[in-house]
């Protein structure tokens, strides 16, 4: 059910010093992003150090409640300096507002961030980073640890992952879109060609992540994608069951598409067969 809010709703959640507070940095224009959510309101609050704070404040039965990843230690129940800056700023623009229902209060912490998908992720992370930039050297570490491992059973599993990668994408090409025959203004595509076009974005995609890792200084990561490709390439040789686009992409496929992985670890000192 909508609630309505007003100046002095939000005033009875916070403390003099953070209404004060809060109220300048809304005249500042500190409130970059607010829009309406299931539960209330959210939105990025920068504070006098520049920083993006992301802030939430809901409606739970007859009070309000906030969360806010700024330093703020403000008491339990109470709404911080960005929290009353976002809450007015939604008041001012007339924001509706939406209160939670009692079972839903009870979420555990994390439970939503588990659901999400790969590229929800990357935009939390985004704006996390974004919010708390001291966290970048953090994240940037971990990174490295993620791209370039450097125990040999890990090294071993990335290259053992690869080659699985390689040989399902290339198993599993669709063969309808195995186009060949005469297109105007292209001329004449054969069978190899066409089967060929299906299988480089596959081995391109590999290519990107082995000059990545070798830019970045980490040629054992990149040496274990090579390798693992090779043996992705090697997997698939052969062993068709006549309906695959791989039975039109000729012999030998570790020599015809691993050429650009031997030659990019050849440049960086590195021999991979």
């Amino acid at each position: 059910m909508a609630v309505v809010m007003d100046e002095e709703t939000v005033y009875a959640f916070a403390d003099d010093t953070e209404v004060t507070e809060g109220r300048t940095l809304l005249g500042d224009g500190a409130v970059t992003e607010a829009e309406s959510e299931p539960h209330g309101v959210g939105g990025l609050v920068r504070d006098g150090s520049g920083a993006a704070r992301d802030v939430r404040v809901q409606v739970v039965g007859r009070k309000l409640t906030a969360q806010c990843d700024g330093p703020c230690a403000v008491a339990s129940g109470r709404l911080c300096r960005h929290a009353v800056a976002l809450a007015l700023h939604a008041v001012e623009r007339q924001l509706p507002w939406h209160a939670v229902p009692a079972d839903e209060t009870r979420r555990a912490p994390g439970a939503a961030l588990d659901t999400l998908t790969a590229v929800e992720k990357a935009a939390v992370l985004d704006r996390l980073l974004d919010a708390r930039p001291e966290l970048c050297t953090d994240a940037d570490q971990l990174a490295i640890r993620l791209l370039a491992p450097r125990p040999r059973t890990e090294l071993a599993a990335l290259q053992e992952r690869t080659a699985a990668e390689v040989e399902q994408a290339l198993r599993t090409l669709d063969i309808a879109h195995l186009s060949t025959g005469h297109r105007p203004g292209v001329g004449y595509t054969d069978v190899y060609e066409a089967a060929s076009r299906l299988i480089e974005p596959v081995i391109e995609r590999h290519e990107a992540d082995v000059r990545r890792r070798l830019a970045l200084g980490m040629p054992d990561a990149a040496e274990a994608v090579a390798l693992g490709v090779l043996d992705g390439l090697d997997a698939c040789e052969g062993d068709y069951d006549g309906d695959e686009v791989l039975c039109y992409a000729g012999e030998d496929l570790a020599e015809t598409y691993g050429h650009s992985f031997r030659e990019l670890m050849r440049t960086a000192g590195r021999a991979v067969e």
